[in-house]
């Protein structure tokens, strides 16, 4: 598997946007009204995500303790409860590795709550997903997208054309499995928690 995309939580979405646009950031909301998160795509496909809340209402926060996703509602309190700054790591998957991924989860004794959800862009995309997230915060959550999410040769105004190197942190008994699970050379494993030294690739013109 390799990046799909980066996190970063901000305080405020609307300010963040603008913010990473004057830094050069080709940035657009995530849907059109009363957007969550804004996202900066790049040619690969991958893409840095803004994330201001992750919106899920408190009535299915409930359902889904009921039916024993506690561990998937701490991770969104988690995100919705953090500081500014880098927050996830996300893969991505072929739809036909997907159950794969899966029972290496589940061989090594780990749970995971998987969903389907879909989004319609300002623009007019839509795009549809499958998520996979992992009860263990300290592996990286992954999924798959029925879109392709490319700009093929897009850079950036600001010469951006995509992720460098991420760092994710995980544990000495977790990281054979990471390793397993993520093929990309670009993410380096540490041994602790949550994500940091994030560089960006710049175009050589």
């Amino acid at each position: 598997m390799r990046i799909s995309h980066v996190l970063y939580k901000v305080s405020d979405l609307d300010a963040a946007v603008e913010q990473y646009r004057r830094d050069g950031f080709d940035v657009e909301y995530g849907r059109a009204e009363k957007p969550n998160n804004a996202l900066a795509y790049f040619a690969d496909g991958s893409y840095l995500e803004l994330l201001g809340r992750t919106g899920m209402p408190s009535w299915a926060k409930t359902l889904l303790k009921l039916f024993g996703k506690r561990a998937f509602i701490a991770r969104l309190a988690t995100w919705d409860e953090a500081t500014e700054g880098l927050i996830g790591l996300a893969l991505e998957v072929e739809s036909d590795q997907l159950d794969e991924a899966k029972q290496r989860l589940k061989d090594a004794g780990h749970g995971w709550f998987q969903f389907r959800a879909r989004r319609t862009e300002p623009n007019g995309r839509q795009l549809r997903f499958v998520g996979v997230m992992p009860d263990e915060m300290q592996i990286p959550f992954f999924g798959t997208c029925d879109t392709d999410l490319g700009r093929e040769g897009f850079v950036h105004p600001n010469g951006v054309v995509g992720f460098k190197s991420v760092s994710f942190g995980t544990t000495d008994e977790l990281r054979p499995l990471v390793e397993q699970l993520c093929t990309d050379d670009r993410v380096q494993l540490f041994i602790g928690d949550g994500v940091k030294d994030l560089e960006f690739e710049y175009s050589e013109g």
